[in-house]
């Protein structure tokens, strides 16, 4: 009996030892920061008190074997004084000399080992600061926003440095109060969230546990207790800049105002002042808003605006907190919907938007609209409440020209304010969330009386006097774990300004009021405002294998934010389901399997169904860290509202896309990701697009990406024109005019980064761009909701090509009244555009750039596409070259 008993007993600790470890034991972890004496020396060598108290340690899987303990034990300490928080972290390594360092620049994607933290010191369960650092003491940070997603454009001034040993390697991380966010208070509770990841592993570690299956991080961060006695800082600091540019114009070589050259001189200057322990003033005069990579080429056939990323510091830094209608919902899928924008920035300072409607000998046109000054406020408040107050004014700019040999000037933006207020609170540890936002344009038109040759243009033909918008937004989430989460938002808009200029917003390409068909709006050329409402709701599973995804949305015909914001389309009802499934435990087959059903609708608001899909798209992770994803969607026949661009609805022929995509181990020297998709409808129209990136990780300091792309297409009715003619009744008394159109284009980005230190670097960027596009078989559309065609050169109609290269077209034959001509469309676009920028932090937050660009561009051979010659011709094109250097210091604490 007593042998039994032991024996028993034996196996139950056994047992017991099996079972010991257990992942859900990591979800809820604490840590303690330890009060120092004395400021930690940062050096990458763990010898100070701080390191023989007690570290925390067991960190959990979370890729690619979610929940299993770290290959490699991790050890963390954390301390503070009365200035800032110190992190101090021994990543233990079995094979040190295995350790991937590699050297990179502020913010770049290091490809190599790191150590990060996050620090929720607001302790909101939604917002985060991190801090990221690899073994060769290159630094990146960002912050989190909406519990898991990211904004990499946030810079803090900190410090970190690094060491390699036998045993692995070591980080230090000094992180002053100044570059958080918190209130006074006597002691202080912060989320704290650290990681790792292990290069050559593909393993991220997390000091807690969470599952694949979940939504979110910031919520679910450890705690950090100890902080106490600390007084938030004040947060003042100043960052004058002296910028010098220098530009060879070749395309301006004629142009008496530059005669070909080119050169200015700057001064200003940014100032941050903390008010209170949260709330942040940005204030910056005579910003220098050069951009340091130019935008990509693209050649634009459709009706609406091409939009490019936002580039410029001021703007970038802290953009999280204005924005809106995104809360909530982890994951906010849109099918043929392109969500409205309150505050797009690139408005403010953009290229001037009136015109010089003249013959003239030459004109001097200022590429850019100066901003004389900005302000931002931006934090979150004791009570929760976030907020963000953006101003700024634009000066009136004026172009000039010489007009039969006299000079003269005309204005081309009038002076300008941009305003913008954003608040958002959260309640009961962000489980629901309420905002609003509200944005006024407001523009002065003095001075900018009477222009042109016959003096009758005024700029307030083409800009707004006053452009206001409102919305509300929020979040709920549901289920004891969240499992649930319902986004929302909704808004209005109201438009001011002269009858023109709200006649021509009736008439363009985001409300065409102008379609002849359209029961629900109505041009109206008296009209001195336009109004508007959009709004979605949109609702998403956090959790579980089982994904479901939903969203309603609605656009009026008259919404409008495009004065400080982004519609590109209106008179739209949106809606969408996607349900899927995941498959996140890794198997001798795969690592991880996702595949998703979608379905969705879009109708106007005369119920007339313009779009549909049926959509079926997944990935595949295979176990030896490959990877292939696919998009197939099928699109029923439907009615266009948009295809004749104000004329009546036809019919939209059903089509077939498919896409494929291939991404190789990311883990290599060597990466690269292959993509193609292909279209084609039930009118003969069709598009084939190969695109390819491989990078090259070439040592320690070397990058090398190239990324070349070819796409062909057959359209069987891009749209060309509309001509007026009262006599063809059947379309409303205007002839629609599409083409075949043959369009072939090649482009390949290029991209070489090389770090000296993480201090100094070179990076360039560099793309060659060729499209060409042949129009034939021009014909116009001959009834509403039909897709029947009268192509000319047939049925009596005739068609040709005159001396100068224009289509005298005669849609009846016989008599010649209704003829009319058209310019050849056909086109060539030739683009080299490319940037060097060698950066120097030669102290932190201070920096010096050395700024090269180059534009050419060639238009020759319309309508024909020969690579070689087309290539040889590009660079044979003399280009404009820009120059630049700035130099920025900050002084503060």
């Amino acid at each position: 009996m007593f042998r039994a008993l032991i024996l028993l007993l034996l196996i139950g600790q056994l047992t017991a030892g099996d079972g010991a470890y257990d992942p859900e034991d990591y979800r809820i972890r604490e840590l303690h920061a330890v009060r120092l004496d004395a400021p930690l020396r940062l050096d990458g060598i763990l010898d100070e008190d701080l390191y023989n108290g007690p570290s925390y340690t067991e960190f959990v899987q979370y890729i690619p074997n979610n929940g299993e303990p770290g290959t490699e034990k991790t050890e963390i300490w954390i301390g503070y004084d009365d200035d800032a928080l110190y992190v101090g972290a021994r990543m233990w390594d079995s094979s040190p000399d295995s350790i991937v360092s590699r050297m990179g620049r502020r913010d770049d994607n290091f490809n190599s080992d790191l150590f990060e933290v996050i620090i929720d010191s607001y302790h909101d369960k939604r917002t985060g600061y991190s801090f990221q650092i690899n073994p060769s003491g290159a630094i990146r940070d960002e912050s989190y926003y909406n519990d898991s997603w990211t904004d990499l454009s946030w810079d803090a001034i900190w410090e970190g440095k690094t060491s390699i040993d036998d045993q692995g390697w070591v980080a230090e991380l000094r992180i002053p109060y100044s570059q958080l966010r918190f209130n006074q208070q006597d002691t202080y509770t912060w989320g704290i969230f650290p990681t790792r990841f292990i290069k050559r592993r593909g393993e991220w570690d997390y000091y807690v546990y969470i599952p694949l299956t979940e939504s979110g991080l910031m919520s679910k961060a450890a705690t950090l207790h100890g902080i106490k006695g600390i007084d938030a800082p004040k947060r003042r600091s100043f960052l004058p800049y002296l910028s010098s540019t220098y530009s060879n114009l070749p395309s301006q070589q004629s142009n008496p105002f530059l005669n070909g050259r080119d050169g200015s001189f700057g001064l200003g200057t940014d100032m941050k002042l903390g008010i209170g322990g949260s709330l942040t003033l940005d204030v910056t005069l005579n910003p220098d808003f050069g951009q340091v990579e130019v935008d990509p080429s693209v050649i634009n056939l459709s009706a609406f605006e091409t939009f490019y990323d936002e580039k410029r510091p001021f703007f970038v830094e802290g953009r999280s907190i204005f924005r809106f209608g995104r809360g909530g919902p982890t994951n906010n899928w849109g099918f043929d919907w392109s969500n409205p924008s309150f505050f797009y920035s690139r408005r403010i300072g953009r290229s001037p938007q009136g015109y010089v409607d003249v013959d003239s000998d030459s004109l001097n046109r200022p590429p850019n609209t100066r901003i004389l000054g900005a302000a931002k406020l931006s934090g979150k408040l004791k009570n929760g409440v976030s907020i963000g107050v953006l101003s700024a004014l634009t000066s009136r700019e004026f172009a000039e020209f010489y007009l039969d040999g006299v000079k003269a000037q005309q204005q081309v933006e009038p002076l300008s304010s941009y305003s913008l207020l954003r608040a958002q609170k959260e309640i009961d540890d962000g489980r629901i969330g309420i905002g609003f936002i509200t944005t006024l344009t407001q523009r002065n038109f003095t001075g900018s009386s009477l222009g042109g040759i016959d003096g009758t243009y005024t700029l307030s033909d083409d800009l707004a006097e006053r452009a206001l918008t409102a919305g509300l937004d929020g979040w709920s989430f549901f289920g004891a774990e969240r499992d649930w989460a319902l986004g929302y938002w909704g808004g209005i808009s109201e438009v001011r300004g002269s009858r023109n200029k709200i006649t021509s917003l009736q008439r363009n390409s985001s409300h065409y009021f102008q379609r002849p068909d359209a029961d629900q709006v109505t041009l109206d050329s008296s009209l001195t405002a336009l109004k508007g409402f959009a709004g979605r709701v949109m609702l998403n599973k956090e959790r579980g294998n089982i994904q479901v995804n939903s969203s309603l949305g609605v656009i009026s015909p008259g919404f409008e934010t495009n004065d400080l914001g982004i519609v590109s389309r209106t008179d739209l009802i949106n809606k969408h389901l996607v349900v899927g499934y995941r498959w996140v435990e890794p198997t001798k087959y795969y690592r991880s399997f996702r595949t998703d059903f979608a379905y969705s609708s879009n109708h106007d608001f005369d119920m007339v169904k313009t779009g549909e899909q049926f959509i079926w798209m997944g990935f595949f992770s295979a176990v030896n860290y490959w990877g292939f994803n696919w998009f197939f969607d099928y699109v029923p026949e439907t009615m266009s509202n948009s295809k004749l661009r104000g004329g009546p609805r036809v019919i939209s022929p059903s089509g077939l896309y498919l896409e494929f995509g291939y991404d190789s181990d990311s883990r290599k020297d060597i990466v690269g990701n292959i993509d193609y998709s292909m279209s084609s409808d039930d009118a003969g129209g069709s598009q084939v697009s190969y695109s390819a990136n491989t990078e090259l990780k070439l040592g320690a300091r070397l990058n090398v990406s190239f990324g070349p792309s070819y796409s062909s297409r057959l359209s069987t009715d891009q749209y060309v024109t509309t001509v007026a003619d009262p006599q063809n009744s059947a379309m409303f008394g205007s002839r629609y005019v599409v083409a075949q159109l043959e369009q072939q284009t090649v482009y390949a980005d290029i991209r070489i980064n090389y770090t000296f230190t993480p201090q100094l670097s070179l990076q360039a960027f560099f793309q060659p761009f060729v499209s060409a596009g042949s129009y034939s078989r021009f014909k116009e559309f001959t009834q509403p909701e039909r897709y029947e065609f009268l192509e000319y050169g047939h049925e009596s109609s005739t068609i040709t090509l005159n001396d100068d290269g224009d289509y005298i077209i005669d849609p009846t034959g016989g008599d010649d009244s209704d003829a009319f001509a058209i310019a050849n469309p056909d086109f060539n676009f030739k683009a080299l555009v490319g940037t060097a920028v060698l950066r120097w932090e030669f102290s932190p937050g201070s920096t010096a750039y050395l700024v090269w660009t180059r534009n050419g561009y060639n238009f020759d051979n319309p309508g024909t596409f020969d690579l070689s010659r087309d290539m040889g011709e590009l660079f044979r094109a003399q280009p404009d070259d820009f120059v630049a250097l700035k130099v920025s210091y900050w002084v503060g604490k």
